[in-house]
């Protein structure tokens, strides 16, 4: 987000302070979506991501008297999904396979492609989608957040509530990780 966005989220929410029920819905409007999208990614329960989305925006909306723009919004807005993240996975008391859908993941080139290599594609976008699942929770989120949501290690570290080198770490570790698990298709992992 550009800084001109910063500043409207941030106006945004003190018009929501003041009860304007059309600010509240053009915040829904402008984040839902990013919301919905990281809460289906870590949960891979699409239910589960839309009561979560949900969720954001009801303590957002509460949260909006006390509001007071320390981080960027969006690093708030993400927190807040992060934790009732947690709180999903807690409470299931198991582990998750994340899923990251095809509009995460960079498309890939379909013209004149040779068949054999097109399956081979397919198979290691399956292949990427499995092992980013497989990953620890923390892992996962980091990678998650800062290479399909875009989002710069300072943003997933306020996230996540933890220092930039850990992020750093987390993230090479899981690269490390996902370059064992992918082996079999060295040469063709650098897209994911």
């Amino acid at each position: 987000m550009t800084d001109s966005s910063e500043e409207t989220d941030i106006s945004i929410m003190g018009l929501i302070r003041k009860g304007d029920a059309k600010a509240f819905e053009l915040l829904i409007a402008r984040h839902q979506r990013a919301v919905y999208n990281l809460a289906l990614r870590f949960l891979n329960d699409s239910d589960e991501a839309e009561d979560v989305a949900q969720d954001v925006f009801i303590r957002i909306y509460k949260a909006a008297a006390t509001y007071t723009p320390d981080a960027k919004f969006t690093t708030w807005l993400y927190t807040i999904v992060r934790n009732l993240c947690f709180n999903v996975l807690r409470s299931r008391r198991q582990a998750v396979i994340v899923s990251v859908d095809d509009e995460a993941l960079p498309e890939l080139p379909a013209q004149n492609e040779d068949p054999v290599k097109r399956i081979t594609r397919q198979q290691l976008r399956k292949k990427v989608i499995h092992a980013v699942g497989r990953l620890p929770e923390n892992m996962r989120l980091a990678v998650i957040l800062s290479k399909y949501h875009g989002l710069s290690y300072d943003e997933v570290a306020g996230i996540m509530g933890c220092s930039v080198n850990a992020i750093k770490l987390r993230v090479h570790r899981a690269k490390a990780l996902l370059a064992e698990e992918l082996s079999e298709f060295k040469g063709e992992t650098n897209d994911y």
